[in-house]
């Protein structure tokens, strides 16, 4: 995991700064897409570890449940910040969803890898 988190660290430091480079609401939906994007795919990418480590057999299946959860935030998200006033003016919808984006596709293929790293490590693959 630690290979993931200096990813995630160093992927973090490109988007402050891109967002303060932006700056306004283009710089606040980078900034909202990245942490929530990173965010819930380190929450799918635990889930995952969590089922490899207790039923392997279901793996699979938390990581498409994991994917919906993406698809479905990033659903809700840009049709907040489009349809939403009050959140239209603080966060650009579409740098939200670039940035969302960029963060799912970057932590969810690395943190299945070293998921299944971790658990070949511990010897409980089957």
């Amino acid at each position: 995991m630690n290979r993931l988190i200096v990813v995630v660290l160093a992927a973090l430091g490109v988007a402050l700064a891109c967002a303060l480079r932006f700056g306004g609401a283009l710089g606040g939906g980078v900034l909202a897409g990245f942490l929530l994007g990173a965010g819930l795919s380190g929450l799918s990418v635990l889930y995952q570890v969590h089922l490899l480590a207790t039923r392997p057999e279901r793996a699979m299946a938390g990581s498409v449940m994991g994917f919906l959860v993406l698809l479905a935030a990033l659903l809700l998200g840009a049709l907040s910040f489009r349809f939403v006033e009050p959140a239209a003016e603080r966060i650009d919808w579409r740098s939200f969803l670039v940035t969302f984006a960029i963060a799912g596709a970057l932590v969810l293929p690395l943190g299945a890898f070293e998921a299944v790293r971790h658990q070949r490590r511990r010897g409980g693959a089957r």
